[in-house]
């Protein structure tokens, strides 16, 4: 992952780099953060000095984020400037790289830092595997039902915000593993698996479902939740599936008990599918539907606020409304980015 604001930049490491590896180039903090939502590079060429930021400003909320501050990060620093070269390794950055660059230093470079990483880290191509598997499967559901375009996406980053100040209150400071964090981000993606087992008719409708529609689409959180049981049965169980499962069999389920497919109540659901519930719903309101256009940000918090202990965990709605700027800032994000790629 190749983040810097000078284009003739990128398209030097681009040239140096892919021959060798799979490089994704960012322009701008906004466009990487969102990519780091959802994707794991297992290296980062960072510009010290991104335009409208302060020196090392973006690699230190990289730092700060507990998913992602594993991942080794090469600065990109001028030459001669040994002040900001120091500061980088101080930081934490494993290596650092100069203007003008050089290709065959910058390919030993990341070859090296590479290497070492993937020793330290016994996990990584076991993480790596999984996110694959998130990953692609994720944008299989999202090919086959084309009504949702960007849904699994956008949820994610509704979620992970959410989620992050759950985790920071102390009501819930025990709720959840620090070490599922990880498996958790994965799973999100995942939870609409199971319609890739629902009729193209009913799927791919332009307009509201009638009821015995509405019923065939209900079996979706039962088909992923036989998924992940087949997926279980033949590679054993671990944390991650069994989250993942969670998900997409629970999404539906409302605080009142009135949701599908159990009819579960209140903390019977677990944690991470309420947070999940007000994440999904979020984004369906805010993006464009073949029945409807894309509600405004205020007018979906008004909506999840009258969900408020009917579809919703009151205490999640309460702590949603609280943080609601960082969603909507999201939201401006996506709208922006979308902008951005429809110009390209």
């Amino acid at each position: 992952m190749i983040i810097d604001g000078e284009m003739s930049i990128l398209e030097s490491v681009k040239q140096a780099l892919e021959e060798k590896y799979r490089v994704s180039l960012f322009p701008s903090e906004n466009q990487a953060m969102e990519y780091l939502q959802l994707y794991r590079p297992d290296l980062i060429l960072l510009s010290a000095k991104m335009p409208g930021t302060e020196d090392f400003e973006v690699f230190e909320r990289i730092r700060e984020r507990s998913d992602i501050n594993e991942i080794p990060v090469i600065m990109i620093t001028d030459q001669g400037d040994s002040a900001s070269q120091r500061k980088a390794i101080m930081l934490g950055a494993e290596d650092f790289v100069t203007k003008p660059l050089d290709a065959e230093v910058l390919r030993n470079r990341i070859k090296a830092q590479m290497e070492l990483h993937f020793y330290r880290d016994d996990k990584s191509f076991t993480e790596r595997f999984q996110d694959a598997v998130s990953v692609s499967f994720a944008e299989l559901v999202e090919f086959r039902d084309e009504t949702t375009g960007g849904h699994l996406k956008n949820t994610t980053v509704y979620f992970r915000i959410l989620l992050e100040a759950v985790m920071r209150q102390e009501k819930y400071k025990d709720a959840i593993e620090p070490e599922d964090v990880k498996d958790i981000l994965r799973s999100v993606p995942l939870h609409d698996i199971g319609k890739i087992g629902i009729n193209d008719d009913i799927l791919r409708k332009s307009s509201v479902l009638n009821d015995n529609e509405y019923e065939s689409m209900k079996q979706h959180t039962i088909l992923g939740k036989q998924a992940f049981e087949k997926i279980i049965a033949q590679t054993g169980e671990t944390r991650w599936l069994n989250l993942a499962m969670n998900m997409a069999y629970s999404h539906h389920e409302h605080w009142d008990g009135t949701g599908y497919p159990n009819g579960l109540k209140g903390e019977e659901i677990p944690l991470y599918v309420r947070v999940l519930t007000i994440a999904d719903v979020y984004d369906a309101l805010t993006s464009w539907r073949s029945y409807k256009e894309p509600y405004s940000h205020e007018r979906a918090m008004k909506i999840i606020l009258e969900g408020k202990g009917t579809l919703f965990d009151p205490s999640l709605v309460d702590l949603f409304i609280e943080i609601n700027e960082q969603f909507k800032q999201a939201l401006l994000n996506k709208k922006q980015n979308a902008g951005n790629y429809e110009a390209l």
